[in-house]
């Protein structure tokens, strides 16, 4: 019986088969980086995006206003409820606008853990 040193075609086939799935392999993490790229075309003009960039702007969109926001826009911060909301809202008629984040610690309902998680979706105008 032969061994495989005897078949030198079947050691080319085995190497050819690992280049070729290397290969493809290598060719499908490309597409997979790529193919999370967004593209934005307005007036014609084109954008791209990468999903962090994406990610970035759409945070940005979502932020409360705090000093105009009715109490509905704040409930849709996790973590704020109705009762939060409009005791936000009463505050601030009461006591003007808000001129940081950190003012809304004087909110009862409000401490420091809440206002570090609802932070990033508030905005001060």
């Amino acid at each position: 019986m032969k061994t495989d040193s005897e078949y030198p075609e079947r050691i080319a086939l085995i190497i050819l088969s690992t280049i070729f799935f290397i290969g493809a392999v290598l060719l499908h993490l490309k597409h997979l980086r790529t193919c999370h790229d967004v593209t934005i075309v307005r007036n014609g003009i084109k954008q791209e995006f990468t999903l962090k960039e994406v990610e970035r702007i759409l945070t940005e969109k979502r932020k409360v206003p705090v000093n105009t926001a009715a109490a509905e826009e704040f409930t849709a911060i996790a973590g704020i409820g109705e009762k939060t909301a409009e005791k936000i809202v009463e505050y601030r008629s009461l006591h003007g606008p808000f001129l940081s984040p950190d003012d809304l610690l004087n909110v009862r309902g409000i401490g420091p853990s809440k206002l570090e998680k609802i932070r990033p979706f508030l905005k001060i105008e």
